[in-house]
């Protein structure tokens, strides 16, 4: 099952934090999404935390 995930991170070499959200079946593949996106740069993740789903 595909669930949404907020990950939130810092750039090693400015010290900034970000967030950004990425959808996929557990954090470990989450965690992989994300070094994948953000190659080009060095960043260490500080939190992955599931979104909730809210229901009608």
């Amino acid at each position: 099952m595909i669930k949404s995930y907020a990950v939130v991170f810092q750039n090693q070499r400015t010290g900034k934090v970000g967030m950004d959200i990425f959808s996929d079946g557990s954090p470990g593949a989450v965690q992989k999404d994300f070094f994948d996106c953000y190659r080009h740069g060095s960043y260490r993740i500080l939190s992955v935390t599931e979104i909730p789903e809210i229901g009608k």
